[in-house]
């Protein structure tokens, strides 16, 4: 699984880029996420449900969520933002899931099409942006109850792995820590999130990953490999490179020229 640089608690965090054909594979992270097809059509898979978004439509994704695009031949506009932005959201949400659709964006298109050219410092600008986007996402779609069995589970492990991802864990592990049975977690996770454990876990590696080719550039691949908590360099390559597509050192190139 994958993404750039979410996962590490930012202070009104935010960034945007346009896409001319993307394909993610799953991954996870602790901040929202505004996909918007521009141009063209494609896929998003959202917790395992399948999703068709069209030109000049959106969807809006909590964070948490597993997520991924195929939208090979569309164009994209991806906003990634921490939660200071939208506290009315979570308010609005009362620890309820969002019913993630895709929504017309025919009133509010050209909010979307100013995302990527937004300074990631004038955050009153971003708050007017995302706040007229999260007015039609409110008012569009609904929210559902969380069982209250897997609402716990799915917190327990989620906050378990986003504090521990670094270390030495397994599904063994933690299903002994919380008393649970490990075939009975396999299988609630993978019901939850549409993804399995070992997917799970190496989405925040890859996304710590890719904080620390950008923020450590002299720190070698060995290093930042084990300070992700990958056994071995190889085991960090081949990963990462199913995970983006290119391997450490290509993203680190892209991303800091």
């Amino acid at each position: 699984m994958k993404y750039q640089l979410e996962n590490h608690g930012g202070e009104f965090d935010y960034r945007s880029r346009s896409h001319n054909g993307w394909i993610i594979k799953e991954n996870i992270h602790d901040y929202s996420e505004i996909l918007y097809c521009e141009k063209g059509e494609g896929i998003a898979i959202i917790n395992g449900q399948r999703i068709h978004l069209k030109e000049n439509h959106f969807i809006w994704i909590p964070p948490n969520y597993v997520h991924r695009f195929d939208f090979p031949d569309g164009v994209v506009i991806c906003a990634v933002f921490s939660k200071d932005f939208v506290p009315l959201f979570f308010k609005e949400q009362k620890g309820r899931n969002l019913v993630v659709k895709p929504l017309c964006a025919d009133n509010i298109n050209s909010i979307f099409k100013n995302l990527p050219h937004l300074k990631k410092d004038d955050h009153c600008l971003i708050c007017a942006h995302l706040n007229l986007i999260l007015h039609e996402v409110i008012k569009n779609s609904a929210f559902e109850d969380i069982p209250k069995s897997d609402g716990v589970l799915y917190q327990k492990i989620i906050s378990y792995i986003s504090n521990h991802y670094t270390e030495d864990i397994s599904l063994g592990k933690i299903a002994r820590m919380f008393g649970y049975n490990e075939k009975y977690l396999s299988h609630t996770l993978h019901h939850l999130t549409g993804i399995h454990f070992r997917q799970f876990l190496t989405s925040y590696r890859i996304n710590y990953a890719k904080t620390l080719l950008i923020n450590e550039p002299d720190s070698d691949m060995t290093t930042i490999a084990l300070n992700c908590g990958f056994s071995a360099t190889n085991t960090f390559y081949r990963a990462f490179r199913e995970s983006v597509g290119m391997t450490p050192t290509e993203y680190k190139k892209g991303r800091l020229t």
